[in-house]
């Protein structure tokens, strides 16, 4: 008898074990459905006015001329100024040599170095040249600071006199300073490949010093309306930028999309995505990995 009730309950585990699992009230998961990530969390892609722009590498300067411009026209004025001394010698000894007062070697030598003169003067008026014409600045408001900006000379053609400028200083984080280019580049430094752009940047506390650095962006172009989306969205499958959307059968599709401009941690996608999709922004990451996976190795 013992045994026999054994064998009973025996046969009701492996019928419990074996009924499927809808009759108890059990949710499984389709064949074939996208596995879950959790702590996934989506927006939507907006339409917002985007422009673009110029980055470049500031300095806070205490003049409004680079430094080697300063000291180019330093030189020029110290030539002409010697050219001027040598030239008056000559014509003082010119007279007195008339009168039979003054050496006629004495005059000569002076002659001479009123030659070498020019040819300073010549030398630092071709130095100065390279460094293309002077851009006329007005004096800066008591609120404004001057801005040295090296952009790369493949951007200097971008870069026109009152665009606006975003400067960040390192000295500041979190701090972002309103300018305006003041003057466009006027000559490219031969050994860097960078210009200097000049610009007016607004400092009502006072709390920018020269040698203050920091990165700059630079307005270039018209303003643009554009699909935007965090950047947390956007995440890379190799060299190619992706954003998940919802799938139409559950789960998410990672989407290719082409990205432009970058700033205050919203990015342009200039294809692949129209406004109001709603996108991945939180477990974005997590997606992409479980989206490399082989097929049957996500739990």
């Amino acid at each position: 008898m013992r045994r026999a009730v054994l064998v009973l309950f025996g046969l009701a585990a492996l019928l419990a074990c074996g009924r499927p699992a809808e009759e108890e009230g059990e949710q499984v998961a389709p064949r074939g459905a996208a596995p879950a990530v959790v702590g996934v969390a989506t927006v939507a892609a907006t339409e917002e006015t985007v422009a673009d722009e110029v980055q470049g590498f500031g300095t806070v300067a205490a003049e409004a001329e680079p430094p080697e411009v300063r000291d180019a026209w330093a030189q020029l004025a110290e030539a002409e100024a010697q050219q001027r001394l040598a030239h008056e010698q000559v014509t003082r000894l010119e007279a007195l040599a008339r009168g039979a007062v003054a050496p006629r070697k004495e005059l000569e030598a002076a002659r001479a170095a009123a030659a070498a003169a020019d040819a300073a003067a010549a030398r630092a008026r071709q130095a100065l040249a390279a460094f293309g014409p002077r851009m006329a600045a007005a004096p800066l408001a008591a609120d404004e600071a001057w801005l040295l900006v090296q952009v790369v000379q493949r951007d200097v053609p971008r870069v026109a006199p009152g665009a606006a400028v975003r400067f960040l200083p390192d000295a500041l984080p979190g701090r972002a300073f309103a300018g305006r280019v003041d003057a466009a580049a006027a000559y490219v430094e031969a050994t860097s490949r960078t210009a200097p752009v000049r610009v007016r940047v607004e400092d009502p506390e006072h709390v920018l010093r020269p040698g203050m650095t920091g990165a700059v962006g630079i307005v270039a172009g018209a303003p643009r309306r554009a699909v935007v989306v965090p950047t947390d969205a956007v995440v890379y499958d190799g060299a190619q930028p992706v954003v998940f959307v919802p799938a139409d059968g559950g789960g998410y599709d990672a989407r290719p999309v082409g990205l432009g401009v970058a700033r205050d941690g919203r990015v342009e996608i200039t294809h692949g995505l129209a406004a109001g999709t709603p996108v991945v922004t939180t477990g974005a990451a997590s997606l992409l990995s479980a989206a490399r996976l082989p097929a049957g190795e996500v739990d």
